[in-house]
């Protein structure tokens, strides 16, 4: 695991990138939500395939429903977005669906997904100087239900994990975006960030 772990200098660039990706999603879902958004300090963490595991589904909320994204690049990776059940009533409310109702669901929660996603991973490979690609947003089954579904591509021995949350300024919804790049993919943003932090 250790050729993988980001070095000071590293961790520090990579955290203020994707503060300025964090920040451009924030602002994506005020604007389509009418209200204030705040934002968590990135987690970012080096993790085992049982870390993993364990960070995906550790929460209280057995009826969170994870959407995995999946983006390419010469650095490839996924984003699970974890939204609890309060937050799926009051995005459903908040975008003029009818609450309960299953296709709106999922219609609503791939929107966000797609709008987090989106614009946080956009903004840190546009700040790294690579192009990206992203695949259709993928409805998991809940968190509580099936834990190994929430672990990308099966087997891995170890994970970049970069967590973020989102919540409302008047205490409704709330998300976590976890981003996720592979051993392989580590590597590559270890390099790009290198190439960013020689270019400052």
């Amino acid at each position: 695991m250790n050729e993988h772990t980001l070095n000071e200098e590293q961790r520090d660039a990579l955290q203020e990138i994707c503060n300025v990706g964090m920040g451009k999603a924030a602002a994506a879902l005020a604007r389509l939500l009418g209200a204030f958004v705040t934002l968590s300090v990135p987690d970012i963490r080096l993790v085992g395939v049982e870390q993993l595991r364990f960070a995906l589904s550790a929460q209280d909320d057995a009826e969170l429903r994870p959407v995995r994204q999946a983006f390419q690049s010469d650095i490839s990776g996924e984003a699970i977005v974890l939204v609890g059940k309060d937050g799926q009533r009051e995005l459903q409310e908040r975008m003029g669906h009818d609450v309960g109702e299953p296709d709106a669901e999922v219609e609503v929660l791939c929107d966000i997904t797609n709008l987090l996603v989106g614009a946080c991973v956009q903004s840190v490979f546009e700040q790294l100087g690579r192009h990206i690609c992203f695949s259709r947003p993928t409805l998991l089954p809940s968190a509580g239900k099936k834990q190994d579904a929430l672990v990308p591509g099966g087997l891995w021995d170890v994970a970049l994990l970069l967590e973020i949350h989102f919540a409302l300024g008047d205490g409704g919804f709330g998300a976590r975006m976890v981003l996720l790049l592979p051993d392989a993919a580590i590597r590559g943003m270890k390099e790009a960030l290198d190439r960013f932090l020689e270019a400052l």
